[in-house]
């Protein structure tokens, strides 16, 4: 009996690992990495939130954190909401917040768009839609797809691609 809740306690743990909020942290951490993108010029970065109705809120708590511009290393991060379903264009990144992440289609139409997208899912990262995703908690981790990365036409300087993990 108490192997069996060990084991419902740990998938429970696991799930909302992956479905963990986007803090102002994972932010920080999108913004130093998009200062390492290659073939964006100026120091302002606009980031879609693109959001699901059940992510609402997170979505507009993350666009609140960017009001004004929230600094980022080298660049500053202006936020912009994206309902699910709308296109996402004319932005350096789309973050994908709660279920949006794992709505396929609308990463990757961003993706083919040339948007970098980002999520803290990192199963839409290892399914090859998003091409980048960030955990702040409890340490950073950065992992880029590749395949993604060159489906959007993004690329990173080589000394960014020395501080995350490719797959």
């Amino acid at each position: 009996m108490i192997r069996i809740l060990s084991a419902a306690g740990l998938a429970l743990l696991l799930s909302s690992a992956a479905t963990a909020q986007t803090t102002e942290r994972d932010l920080a951490v999108v913004g130093r990495a998009l200062s390492f993108l290659e073939g964006a010029s100026g120091s302002d970065r606009t980031v879609a939130i693109v959001f699901d109705p059940a992510s609402q809120a997170e979505a507009e708590a993350l666009n609140a954190a960017m009001a004004g511009g929230l600094s980022a290393g080298r660049v500053t991060l202006n936020g912009q909401l994206v309902p699910l379903g709308q296109a996402v264009s004319g932005v350096h990144a789309a973050m994908f917040v709660g279920g949006a992440a794992s709505d396929a289609g609308a990463v990757q139409a961003a993706t083919s768009s040339g948007v970098m997208t980002v999520s803290t899912d990192m199963a839409c990262v290892q399914a090859g839609n998003c091409v980048m995703g960030v955990q702040s908690e409890p340490s950073v981790r950065i992992v880029v797809n590749n395949a993604a990365a060159s489906s959007a036409s993004v690329s990173f300087s080589t000394a960014f691609a020395m501080m995350v993990e490719e797959i």
